[in-house]
């Protein structure tokens, strides 16, 4: 059995969905490589690192920024997920909603830092929260990358680590993990989504 794979001159023409490109394929990549390599740098006196994703916005940066990780320092990163959510629908912000795995105060290595994983630093209610629970888990060092983060003042006082890309604008964005209305979370770029 055989496949063909998309190019991207075979993608659908998403303006008709309302989408706008704000950075394409080459330019997510890019920023993960580069994210992963200030993550390594940082990281580079220690053996181990736990690295948390936030499921499911973080799920698809976490998958690609963890191949890169292991290319420069294979064996070094622990995963250990969590599920969190902050929206209820398109820019609609809900009570933080966090639920730690039965398993995972067994997987992760408390003597090893954590670096938290999502897709979008928005208001950083949750992820603030998130944030404080992790650290009262026993965790002595606990670290936020991103692949966007919205750029505004926030009512909390978090900014993430390491950023892919800043995004000075209230416009709704999906791709690479964004979704709106849980569509739209696959796409390999990130777009504006100019029908809201």
């Amino acid at each position: 059995m055989t496949s063909e794979a998309l190019s991207h001159s075979d993608m659908p023409n998403l303006s008709e969905e309302g989408l706008r490109v704000l950075f394409d394929r080459e330019a997510v990549f890019s920023a993960i490589d580069r994210v992963a390599a200030e993550i390594t740098q940082s990281y580079q006196a220690f053996e181990t690192v736990n690295l948390v994703p936030v499921i499911t916005g973080g799920m698809q940066f976490a998958a690609a920024l963890l191949v890169d990780l292991e290319r420069r320092s294979p064996g070094k990163w622990i995963v250990v997920p969590v599920f969190a959510a902050a929206y209820i629908q398109d820019s609609v912000i809900s009570e933080p909603a966090i639920e730690f795995p039965g398993t995972f105060d067994a997987r992760i290595k408390a003597e090893a830092p954590v670096l938290v994983l999502d897709d979008l630093l928005d208001s950083g209610t949750t992820m603030q929260e998130l944030m404080t629970l992790i650290s009262k888990k026993g965790i002595k060092s606990t670290k936020l990358a991103v692949l966007l983060e919205r750029a505004r003042p926030r009512q909390v006082d978090l900014k993430p680590d390491f950023c892919g890309f800043e995004l000075d604008s209230d416009a709704w964005v999906v791709g690479f993990g964004m979704d709106s209305e849980q569509r739209f979370r696959g796409l390999d770029g990130i777009y504006l989504l100019e029908s809201i």
